[in-house]
Protein backbone atom coordinates (compact mmCIF):
# COMPACT_ATOMS: atom_id res chain seq x y z
CA UNK A 1 0.00 0.00 0.00
CA UNK A 2 1.11 3.66 -1.28
CA UNK A 3 2.40 5.12 1.96
CA UNK A 4 4.55 8.58 2.91
CA UNK A 5 4.45 10.44 6.27
CA UNK A 6 7.04 13.41 6.78
CA UNK A 7 8.17 14.52 10.14
CA UNK A 8 9.93 17.48 11.47
CA UNK A 9 13.56 16.10 12.73
CA UNK A 10 15.18 13.20 13.27
CA UNK A 11 16.65 13.04 10.02
CA UNK A 12 18.44 9.96 9.68
CA UNK A 13 15.16 8.09 10.39
CA UNK A 14 14.33 7.22 6.95
CA UNK A 15 12.51 4.31 4.33
CA UNK A 16 12.48 5.21 1.15
CA UNK A 17 10.99 2.23 -1.06
CA UNK A 18 10.69 2.84 -4.70
CA UNK A 19 10.22 0.93 -7.83
CA UNK A 20 14.03 2.72 -8.92
CA UNK A 21 16.68 3.33 -6.27
CA UNK A 22 18.08 6.84 -8.01
CA UNK A 23 14.23 8.36 -7.68
CA UNK A 24 14.11 7.34 -3.73
CA UNK A 25 18.05 8.94 -3.19
CA UNK A 26 16.22 12.11 -4.93
CA UNK A 27 13.07 11.82 -2.16
CA UNK A 28 15.97 10.80 0.35
CA UNK A 29 17.55 14.93 -0.46
CA UNK A 30 14.81 16.32 -0.10
CA UNK A 31 13.45 14.94 3.44
CA UNK A 32 17.31 15.53 4.88
CA UNK A 33 17.07 18.88 3.68
CA UNK A 34 14.19 19.74 4.57
CA UNK A 35 15.20 18.41 8.15
CA UNK A 36 12.43 15.42 8.07
CA UNK A 37 12.16 11.94 8.88
CA UNK A 38 10.33 9.96 5.53
CA UNK A 39 8.46 6.89 5.66
CA UNK A 40 7.82 5.94 1.80
CA UNK A 41 5.94 2.68 0.19
CA UNK A 42 5.52 3.33 -3.56
CA UNK A 43 4.58 0.56 -6.03
CA UNK A 44 4.38 1.94 -8.96
CA UNK A 45 6.11 3.90 -11.32
CA UNK A 46 3.70 7.23 -11.59
CA UNK A 47 6.50 9.43 -10.93
CA UNK A 48 4.29 12.35 -11.25
CA UNK A 49 1.74 10.89 -8.89
CA UNK A 50 4.53 10.10 -6.61
CA UNK A 51 5.40 13.87 -6.57
CA UNK A 52 1.85 14.88 -5.89
CA UNK A 53 1.74 12.43 -2.82
CA UNK A 54 4.59 13.84 -1.69
CA UNK A 55 3.49 17.34 -2.18
CA UNK A 56 0.22 16.43 -0.31
CA UNK A 57 2.24 15.62 2.37
CA UNK A 58 4.72 18.88 2.28
CA UNK A 59 1.76 21.02 1.90
CA UNK A 60 0.32 19.76 5.36
CA UNK A 61 3.50 22.23 6.99
CA UNK A 62 1.84 25.68 7.33
CA UNK A 63 4.16 27.93 4.91
CA UNK A 64 6.50 30.43 6.76
CA UNK A 65 6.71 32.85 3.55
CA UNK A 66 6.11 32.72 0.05
CA UNK A 67 9.20 32.45 -1.75
CA UNK A 68 12.39 30.69 -1.19
CA UNK A 69 15.86 29.82 -3.44
CA UNK A 70 19.28 28.34 -2.93
CA UNK A 71 22.52 26.82 -4.73
CA UNK A 72 22.26 22.87 -4.68
CA UNK A 73 25.04 20.73 -4.97
CA UNK A 74 27.27 18.05 -4.78
CA UNK A 75 30.88 17.79 -6.09
CA UNK A 76 30.84 19.29 -9.65
CA UNK A 77 27.09 19.11 -10.02
CA UNK A 78 24.96 22.29 -9.50
CA UNK A 79 21.59 23.98 -10.00
CA UNK A 80 20.13 27.23 -8.53
CA UNK A 81 16.30 26.19 -7.70
CA UNK A 82 13.52 28.46 -6.29
CA UNK A 83 10.32 28.23 -5.37
CA UNK A 84 7.23 30.43 -4.88
CA UNK A 85 3.75 29.79 -3.74
CA UNK A 86 1.62 30.93 -6.87
CA UNK A 87 -1.75 30.52 -7.81
CA UNK A 88 -0.71 29.07 -11.16
CA UNK A 89 1.84 26.51 -10.96
CA UNK A 90 4.67 25.85 -13.66
CA UNK A 91 7.77 24.49 -14.08
CA UNK A 92 10.87 26.10 -15.26
CA UNK A 93 13.94 24.31 -16.30
CA UNK A 94 17.05 26.25 -17.70
CA UNK A 95 20.72 25.63 -18.03
CA UNK A 96 23.48 27.65 -18.17
CA UNK A 97 24.79 29.00 -22.12
CA UNK A 98 27.15 25.99 -22.68
CA UNK A 99 24.88 23.76 -21.62
CA UNK A 100 22.34 21.49 -23.85
CA UNK A 101 19.40 21.37 -21.68
CA UNK A 102 17.82 18.41 -23.79
CA UNK A 103 21.15 16.47 -24.17
CA UNK A 104 21.29 16.44 -20.51
CA UNK A 105 17.58 15.55 -19.92
CA UNK A 106 18.14 12.69 -22.52
CA UNK A 107 21.37 10.94 -20.68
CA UNK A 108 21.28 8.28 -18.64
CA UNK A 109 21.62 8.54 -15.05
CA UNK A 110 22.21 4.92 -13.05
CA UNK A 111 19.51 2.53 -13.62
CA UNK A 112 17.27 5.61 -15.48
CA UNK A 113 17.71 5.56 -19.26
CA UNK A 114 16.95 9.29 -19.12
CA UNK A 115 15.94 12.09 -16.79
CA UNK A 116 12.45 12.11 -18.02
CA UNK A 117 11.00 10.21 -15.00
CA UNK A 118 12.96 13.08 -12.35
CA UNK A 119 11.27 15.66 -14.89
CA UNK A 120 7.77 13.24 -13.97
CA UNK A 121 8.25 13.78 -10.24
CA UNK A 122 9.22 17.54 -10.24
CA UNK A 123 6.32 18.58 -12.48
CA UNK A 124 4.02 16.14 -9.86
CA UNK A 125 5.97 18.15 -6.80
CA UNK A 126 5.31 21.70 -8.39
CA UNK A 127 1.41 21.13 -9.33
CA UNK A 128 0.89 19.57 -6.02
CA UNK A 129 2.30 22.47 -4.06
CA UNK A 130 1.14 25.06 -6.07
CA UNK A 131 4.49 26.70 -7.08
CA UNK A 132 6.52 28.35 -9.61
CA UNK A 133 9.82 25.80 -9.32
CA UNK A 134 12.85 27.46 -11.62
CA UNK A 135 15.60 25.64 -12.17
CA UNK A 136 18.92 27.15 -13.79
CA UNK A 137 21.42 24.20 -14.42
CA UNK A 138 25.08 25.50 -13.76
CA UNK A 139 26.92 23.00 -14.47
CA UNK A 140 26.97 19.67 -16.04
CA UNK A 141 29.81 16.75 -16.09
CA UNK A 142 28.04 13.81 -14.36
CA UNK A 143 24.19 13.62 -14.76
CA UNK A 144 24.21 11.89 -11.46
CA UNK A 145 25.58 15.12 -9.55
CA UNK A 146 23.87 17.13 -11.46
CA UNK A 147 20.48 15.90 -10.50
CA UNK A 148 21.57 15.77 -6.87
CA UNK A 149 22.06 19.68 -6.91
CA UNK A 150 18.97 20.09 -8.05
CA UNK A 151 16.96 18.28 -5.94
CA UNK A 152 18.87 19.22 -2.94
CA UNK A 153 18.62 22.56 -3.77
CA UNK A 154 14.77 21.71 -4.13
CA UNK A 155 14.98 19.90 -0.68
CA UNK A 156 16.91 23.73 0.83
CA UNK A 157 14.33 25.98 -0.52
CA UNK A 158 10.87 23.94 1.14
CA UNK A 159 12.89 23.83 4.07
CA UNK A 160 12.77 27.62 3.91
CA UNK A 161 9.17 27.71 3.19
CA UNK A 162 7.86 25.12 4.77
CA UNK A 163 9.60 23.51 8.27
CA UNK A 164 8.85 25.29 11.07
CA UNK A 165 12.17 26.03 13.18
CA UNK A 166 12.33 25.34 16.93
CA UNK A 167 11.66 28.70 18.87
CA UNK A 168 15.12 30.86 18.69
CA UNK A 169 18.23 28.97 20.06
CA UNK A 170 20.79 30.24 21.68
CA UNK A 171 24.41 28.02 21.28
CA UNK A 172 26.28 27.08 24.30
CA UNK A 173 29.02 29.39 25.70
CA UNK A 174 30.98 26.96 27.30
CA UNK A 175 34.59 27.49 26.20
CA UNK A 176 36.64 24.31 25.22
CA UNK A 177 40.66 24.35 26.59
CA UNK A 178 43.40 24.33 24.53
CA UNK A 179 44.71 21.24 22.49
CA UNK A 180 47.29 20.70 19.67
CA UNK A 181 47.22 18.54 16.68
CA UNK A 182 49.11 18.06 13.82
CA UNK A 183 51.26 21.34 14.05
CA UNK A 184 48.21 23.39 15.30
CA UNK A 185 47.66 25.24 18.21
CA UNK A 186 43.85 25.91 18.90
CA UNK A 187 43.75 28.17 22.21
CA UNK A 188 40.16 28.13 22.52
CA UNK A 189 37.07 27.65 20.86
CA UNK A 190 32.94 27.75 21.56
CA UNK A 191 30.20 27.71 19.78
CA UNK A 192 30.71 31.70 19.87
CA UNK A 193 34.41 31.59 18.37
CA UNK A 194 37.86 30.08 18.63
CA UNK A 195 41.39 31.14 18.20
CA UNK A 196 44.07 28.76 16.36
CA UNK A 197 47.98 29.56 15.63
CA UNK A 198 49.55 27.80 12.58
CA UNK A 199 53.28 27.53 12.40
CA UNK A 200 55.29 26.03 9.41
CA UNK A 201 58.87 26.76 8.39
CA UNK A 202 57.57 29.52 6.31
CA UNK A 203 55.20 31.31 8.15
CA UNK A 204 53.27 31.78 11.51
CA UNK A 205 49.56 32.38 11.32
CA UNK A 206 46.79 33.44 14.30
CA UNK A 207 43.70 33.78 13.65
CA UNK A 208 40.91 34.29 16.25
CA UNK A 209 36.78 34.91 15.72
CA UNK A 210 34.26 35.67 17.84
CA UNK A 211 30.66 36.45 17.29
CA UNK A 212 30.48 38.53 20.79
CA UNK A 213 32.42 40.96 19.44
CA UNK A 214 31.66 43.46 16.65
CA UNK A 215 31.28 42.69 13.46
CA UNK A 216 34.53 43.71 11.16
CA UNK A 217 38.11 42.34 11.19
CA UNK A 218 41.63 43.59 12.20
CA UNK A 219 44.69 42.19 9.84
CA UNK A 220 48.47 42.44 10.56
CA UNK A 221 51.27 41.30 7.79
CA UNK A 222 54.25 41.43 9.93
CA UNK A 223 57.67 39.71 9.31
CA UNK A 224 60.14 39.77 5.20
CA UNK A 225 57.95 42.49 2.66
CA UNK A 226 56.43 40.40 0.00
CA UNK A 227 58.03 41.85 -3.27
CA UNK A 228 55.40 43.59 -5.20
CA UNK A 229 52.96 43.40 -2.57
CA UNK A 230 52.99 46.51 -1.05
CA UNK A 231 50.73 48.23 1.80
CA UNK A 232 48.04 48.96 -0.28
CA UNK A 233 47.68 45.52 -1.30
CA UNK A 234 47.77 44.61 2.18
CA UNK A 235 44.63 46.91 2.64
CA UNK A 236 43.03 45.33 -0.19
CA UNK A 237 43.25 42.09 1.26
CA UNK A 238 41.90 43.70 4.45
CA UNK A 239 38.97 44.99 3.32
CA UNK A 240 37.84 41.54 1.45
CA UNK A 241 38.52 39.60 4.96
CA UNK A 242 36.36 42.71 6.22
CA UNK A 243 33.28 41.72 4.00
CA UNK A 244 33.10 38.07 4.81
CA UNK A 245 33.71 39.08 8.50
CA UNK A 246 30.46 41.70 8.38
CA UNK A 247 28.25 39.47 6.21
CA UNK A 248 28.63 36.77 9.00
CA UNK A 249 28.42 38.32 11.88
CA UNK A 250 31.45 38.12 13.67
CA UNK A 251 35.16 39.84 14.82
CA UNK A 252 37.99 38.28 12.45
CA UNK A 253 41.33 38.92 13.69
CA UNK A 254 44.42 37.91 11.85
CA UNK A 255 48.15 38.45 12.84
CA UNK A 256 50.58 36.89 10.07
CA UNK A 257 54.13 36.79 10.14
CA UNK A 258 56.28 35.66 7.29
CA UNK A 259 59.39 33.90 8.41
CA UNK A 260 61.90 33.45 6.14
CA UNK A 261 60.93 33.76 2.23
CA UNK A 262 58.06 36.30 1.71
CA UNK A 263 55.23 35.14 -0.93
CA UNK A 264 51.69 36.08 -1.97
CA UNK A 265 50.28 33.04 -2.74
CA UNK A 266 51.73 31.53 0.95
CA UNK A 267 49.97 34.45 2.75
CA UNK A 268 46.89 34.18 0.82
CA UNK A 269 46.10 30.24 0.85
CA UNK A 270 47.34 29.94 4.43
CA UNK A 271 45.30 32.66 5.54
CA UNK A 272 42.47 30.78 3.76
CA UNK A 273 43.07 27.55 5.10
CA UNK A 274 43.61 28.38 8.55
CA UNK A 275 40.58 30.96 9.01
CA UNK A 276 38.52 27.78 7.31
CA UNK A 277 40.65 25.62 10.28
CA UNK A 278 38.78 27.96 12.94
CA UNK A 279 35.42 28.16 11.69
CA UNK A 280 35.55 24.21 11.17
CA UNK A 281 36.09 24.13 15.05
CA UNK A 282 32.80 26.58 15.40
CA UNK A 283 30.99 24.99 12.94
CA UNK A 284 31.48 21.59 14.63
CA UNK A 285 30.65 22.38 18.25
CA UNK A 286 27.13 24.11 16.81
CA UNK A 287 26.67 21.03 14.61
CA UNK A 288 25.79 19.22 18.08
CA UNK A 289 24.79 21.55 20.67
CA UNK A 290 21.84 22.65 18.73
CA UNK A 291 22.23 21.91 14.86
CA UNK A 292 23.31 23.98 11.87
CA UNK A 293 22.35 24.23 8.26
CA UNK A 294 26.28 22.67 7.10
CA UNK A 295 25.04 24.47 3.61
CA UNK A 296 24.69 28.06 2.36
CA UNK A 297 24.15 30.47 -0.11
CA UNK A 298 24.23 33.59 -1.71
CA UNK A 299 20.62 33.06 -3.15
CA UNK A 300 17.86 33.78 -0.63
CA UNK A 301 14.79 34.42 -3.14
CA UNK A 302 13.69 33.44 -6.14
CA UNK A 303 15.30 37.50 -7.66
CA UNK A 304 18.67 36.69 -6.83
CA UNK A 305 19.08 34.20 -9.23
CA UNK A 306 18.09 36.71 -12.10
CA UNK A 307 19.83 39.37 -9.93
CA UNK A 308 23.08 38.22 -9.34
CA UNK A 309 25.77 38.56 -11.85
CA UNK A 310 27.96 35.74 -9.53
CA UNK A 311 26.31 33.21 -6.95
CA UNK A 312 28.04 31.13 -4.49
CA UNK A 313 26.86 27.75 -2.51
CA UNK A 314 28.90 25.76 0.28
CA UNK A 315 28.53 22.37 1.53
CA UNK A 316 29.96 21.30 4.64
CA UNK A 317 30.69 17.49 4.16
CA UNK A 318 34.43 16.57 4.05
CA UNK A 319 35.10 16.97 0.21
CA UNK A 320 37.32 19.47 -0.67
CA UNK A 321 37.32 21.79 -3.52
CA UNK A 322 36.77 24.94 -5.26
CA UNK A 323 34.68 25.02 -8.61
CA UNK A 324 34.39 28.49 -10.80
CA UNK A 325 31.49 27.74 -13.12
CA UNK A 326 30.80 29.87 -16.45
CA UNK A 327 27.68 30.55 -17.59
CA UNK A 328 28.28 32.76 -20.68
CA UNK A 329 31.85 32.04 -21.63
CA UNK A 330 34.36 29.08 -21.80
CA UNK A 331 36.85 28.43 -18.43
CA UNK A 332 39.51 28.85 -20.53
CA UNK A 333 38.34 32.51 -21.07
CA UNK A 334 37.02 32.86 -17.43
CA UNK A 335 40.69 32.17 -16.15
CA UNK A 336 42.10 34.54 -18.47
CA UNK A 337 39.28 37.44 -18.01
CA UNK A 338 39.23 36.88 -14.27
CA UNK A 339 41.03 34.27 -11.96
CA UNK A 340 44.14 34.42 -13.55
CA UNK A 341 47.11 37.65 -14.19
CA UNK A 342 44.62 40.58 -12.86
CA UNK A 343 45.81 42.86 -10.35
CA UNK A 344 43.22 44.05 -7.57
CA UNK A 345 42.04 45.94 -4.47
CA UNK A 346 45.42 47.85 -4.11
CA UNK A 347 47.84 45.28 -5.75
CA UNK A 348 46.37 41.96 -4.94
CA UNK A 349 47.02 38.89 -7.28
CA UNK A 350 43.83 37.65 -8.88
CA UNK A 351 45.58 34.11 -8.52
CA UNK A 352 46.56 34.63 -5.07
CA UNK A 353 42.65 34.94 -4.37
CA UNK A 354 41.85 31.98 -5.94
CA UNK A 355 44.39 30.47 -3.70
CA UNK A 356 42.61 31.87 -0.81
CA UNK A 357 39.25 29.63 -1.48
CA UNK A 358 40.99 26.53 -2.25
CA UNK A 359 42.88 26.74 1.26
CA UNK A 360 39.79 27.78 2.74
CA UNK A 361 38.04 24.76 1.55
CA UNK A 362 40.78 22.39 2.60
CA UNK A 363 40.87 23.94 5.63
CA UNK A 364 36.98 23.80 6.98
CA UNK A 365 36.14 20.56 4.58
CA UNK A 366 33.72 21.95 2.80
CA UNK A 367 33.21 22.27 -1.23
CA UNK A 368 32.78 25.61 -3.20
CA UNK A 369 30.75 26.53 -5.88
CA UNK A 370 31.03 30.05 -7.90
CA UNK A 371 28.30 30.34 -10.32
CA UNK A 372 29.96 33.00 -12.89
CA UNK A 373 26.40 34.48 -14.99
CA UNK A 374 27.62 37.48 -16.68
CA UNK A 375 31.08 39.10 -17.31
CA UNK A 376 32.44 41.37 -14.68
CA UNK A 377 35.50 43.34 -14.66
CA UNK A 378 38.02 41.69 -12.03
CA UNK A 379 37.88 44.28 -9.41
CA UNK A 380 33.44 43.69 -9.47
CA UNK A 381 33.51 40.20 -9.50
CA UNK A 382 35.90 39.55 -6.66
CA UNK A 383 34.70 42.09 -5.04
CA UNK A 384 30.81 40.47 -5.25
CA UNK A 385 32.41 37.00 -4.32
CA UNK A 386 33.90 37.76 -1.33
CA UNK A 387 30.67 39.60 0.05
CA UNK A 388 28.33 36.79 -1.86
CA UNK A 389 30.67 33.85 -0.17
CA UNK A 390 30.01 35.89 3.40
CA UNK A 391 26.33 35.42 2.34
CA UNK A 392 27.10 32.35 2.22
CA UNK A 393 28.87 31.09 5.22
CA UNK A 394 26.57 33.25 7.16
CA UNK A 395 23.56 30.84 6.34
CA UNK A 396 26.20 27.42 6.98
CA UNK A 397 26.43 28.46 10.59
CA UNK A 398 23.07 29.42 11.41
CA UNK A 399 21.17 27.06 13.57
CA UNK A 400 18.83 24.56 12.94
CA UNK A 401 17.19 22.20 15.62
CA UNK A 402 16.16 19.69 13.15
CA UNK A 403 19.41 19.36 12.24
CA UNK A 404 21.11 18.81 15.41
CA UNK A 405 24.39 16.38 14.93
CA UNK A 406 24.09 15.64 11.69
CA UNK A 407 25.96 18.16 8.42
CA UNK A 408 24.19 18.78 4.89
CA UNK A 409 25.64 15.31 3.42
CA UNK A 410 22.92 12.17 3.72
CA UNK A 411 26.13 9.95 4.61
CA UNK A 412 25.75 12.25 8.14
CA UNK A 413 29.65 12.54 9.07
CA UNK A 414 32.06 15.28 7.90
CA UNK A 415 34.52 12.17 6.82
Amino acid sequence: MNHIELQVGQVTSKHINTANDFISHMLEHIAWRMGCSIQLEWDNKNWQELGRALAAEIKKFVPLQREAATLGMIDDGSAEVGVELVETAELNLDAAEGIDLDYFLSLRCEQLASGQPLIELLLGLTLGIGARITILVGSLNDPHHTWEGIFRGLGTALSKLYVVPAEKVAFSTTIHEAKKHEGVQLHWSSCQGAEIERETAESKLLVSIDYNAQPGASFSYLGTPIEHYDAAALDGLHSLLKRIATECGFHLRIIFTAKALSSSHVLLEDTGMVLGRVLREILVQRMMDQGINGAGSSLQVPSDIRQQALSVGISVEGRKSCLFVPFTTDKSLLYRDFILGHTVFGGLYSEDLDDFFDGFSWGLGCSIIIHCKEKLSPEAGWGQLFSHFGSALREVLLPNPNRKGVPPGVKANLY
